[in-house]
């Protein structure tokens, strides 16, 4: 596959404050990649430097393998939805997605503009809305109506900057099944930036994990599981995320304070011979029980068809969904411990992987 997007170094400064701080990213052609990251994490103004609306102070930015660094936005053939609507008050919901085809730099000719209109509408669920006023629509139809005009155009490359953070839990569940159609049946490239990795998750073929200007790690979901390069991803990924544990490397051993024996160390392939680090393990590689170490159920959420636990450490505190079987009650002393083999070593300042093992 050759990459339809390819940001490279690219830095900007609103200010004085540094938003993006040397970003490479690069977007497959016919792919959607998730820049998954929390507010502030530079996602905005990484899709704003793309489509030409912000000029990056360094770094460059090529499209389909043209440089566009320097290029209009209107040269530049992509599509930009925002969370807000933007749409046009004084038109109906038919002519608010029409307007960019009726524009001078497309013109297309009347009789296309309503069979794409009317396609673009009914794959999202709107044709039913194309005579009513913008007014009356709801939260969600209005977001419809917003993506419908960007889908329209059939750009090289769509850019999504929270498009469905502002609705409610059906309403996006419904909204990414559709975007993920439409991705299937026409190939469209997207780049779609969310700080929700249940989205990410569930739209995208890989994922870009970005924070304070700064990628982080891209890959498909379960190489990012098998090897997080930092502790930050590990925050950011799973439903619940990592588990942290305050750790020291001492005398060839992972000693965690209140576990009854250290880790061994040789399997995490550390060259470090000793220093405080922090032991990352996916809840799902941790193991409630009988034996292991003393924890305490902090806070509990029985949702009914399964429970999520908070467990209280001395090393730390993490969350695990459960599984089946009776449900503990909080302040309950529990004993858990990792599954053989599992776990990595972050460093404790930095948060920089340091272990090297090649699996989970």
């Amino acid at each position: 596959m050759s990459a339809m997007l390819e940001l490279k170094g690219v830095t900007k400064a609103y200010k004085g404050k540094q938003a993006l701080r040397g970003i490479d990213l690069s977007v497959e052609d016919g792919e959607i990649l998730a820049l998954l990251g929390p507010t502030g994490a530079g996602k905005s103004s990484t899709l704003l430097t793309s489509a030409g609306l912000v000029e990056p102070d360094r770094g460059t930015v090529h499209l389909a393998g043209r440089d566009v660094t320097e290029a209009e936005a209107s040269s530049r053939d992509v599509a930009v939805v925002f969370e807000g609507f933007n749409l046009l008050p004084v038109l109906n919901v038919r002519d608010n997605i029409a307007f960019a085809l009726r524009s001078p730099k497309y013109r297309e000719a009347e009789a296309e503009i309503a069979t794409r209109v009317s396609r673009t509408a009914e794959l999202l669920r709107i044709g039913h809305l194309l005579d009513r006023d913008t007014g009356t629509l709801s939260g969600g139809e209005k977001q419809r109506v917003s993506i419908a005009r960007a889908l329209v155009r059939r750009p090289k490359l769509y850019l999504l900057d929270e498009p469905l953070s502002a609705l409610d839990l059906k309403l996006r569940e419904g909204l990414r099944a559709e975007l993920r159609q439409i991705h299937r049946e026409h190939g469209t490239t997207m780049l779609y930036a969310t700080h929700d990795y249940h989205g990410a998750i569930a739209i995208a073929d890989r994922i870009a994990i970005i924070n304070d200007g700064r990628v982080l790690q891209t890959g498909r979901v379960d190489d990012i599981y098998a090897r997080p390069a930092d502790a930050f991803v590990g925050r950011l990924i799973g439903s619940p995320s990592m588990a942290f544990f305050e750790a020291e490397i001492s005398g060839g051993g992972v000693t965690v304070p209140g576990w009854e024996s250290p880790l061994d160390l040789a399997r995490f392939g550390v060259t470090r011979a000793q220093g405080p680090v922090t032991l990352g393990l996916w809840p799902e590689d941790i193991e409630l029980g009988d034996l292991g170490h003393e924890g305490r159920i902090y806070a509990l959420d029985n949702r009914g068809y399964e429970a999520a636990v908070q467990i209280e450490t001395q090393a730390g505190m993490f969350r695990k969904v459960l599984e089946g079987g009776p449900v503990p009650v909080q302040g309950e002393t529990i004993r858990f411990r990792p599954k053989q083999g599992a776990g990595f070593l972050f460093d404790r300042i930095t948060g920089a992987l340091v272990s090297h093992q090649e699996g989970r």
